[in-house]
């Protein structure tokens, strides 16, 4: 019970970012044949974030918030 409460908190986290960059909630849809995810890429990556790092709720809300943005800075940037 305690993994889905981390998970929770880590997707509720990704969420609570998307809504505070944007001021809006991107939904997914199909372009050019491809998959936007919009808002459920973040909430699978906070989600996974917050099951990762320690086990507190309020630990994984945090980590969930900013987890999109770490893995955006390890990755190298793509040129169009």
């Amino acid at each position: 019970m305690d993994t889905l409460i981390l998970i929770i908190a880590g997707a509720t986290g990704a969420f609570a970012k998307d809504i505070i960059k944007d001021n809006k909630v991107l939904l997914p849809k199909i372009e050019d044949g491809s998959i936007l995810l919009g808002f459920v890429g973040g909430i699978i990556i906070g989600a996974a974030a917050g099951y990762i790092v320690d086990n507190d709720p309020i630990t994984a809300f945090l980590a969930g918030y900013t987890g999109s943005q770490i893995i955006e800075n390890l990755l190298p940037p793509i040129e169009v």
